[in-house]
């Protein structure tokens, strides 16, 4: 229960980066900084969710309740960005935070065995 509420916190991190980071990124990149905010969130789950599952050789199966704490806060933006403006960012963002959740867990499990193997 404690790496969820973990997650859940970490989870704050996605409108942060989002707004904070990603914003600038847009203004000043166009395009190509509207991707790299969408690649850092990704890449900033993954390794949050690799932190939360090290050690378990099926995380991927065992840690959803951790995933899904990590990502409530992504869906919450994703819905409110829904019903404010558009769907299209909000989207992104809660995609791609879950995409580097599960790539996350996979990473963390494969790592695990690997360990079990040795």
């Amino acid at each position: 229960m404690k790496k969820v509420f973990i997650g859940f916190l970490v989870g704050f991190l996605s409108p942060l980066i989002f707004f904070v980071v990603g914003e600038p990124l847009l203004i000043h990149l166009a395009l190509p900084g509207y991707y790299g905010t969408f690649l850092l969130i990704g890449v900033c789950f993954l390794i949050c969710q690799f932190r939360l599952s090290r050690g378990r050789a099926n995380a991927i199966w065992k840690d959803w309740p951790i995933m899904l704490g990590l990502n409530t806060v992504p869906l919450i933006t994703a819905v409110i960005m829904a019903i404010g403006d558009d769907l299209a960012p909000g989207l992104g963002l809660f995609l791609t935070g879950f995409g580097g959740t599960l790539v996350g867990a996979v990473v963390a499990s494969q790592a695990a065995r690997k360990r079990e193997k040795a």
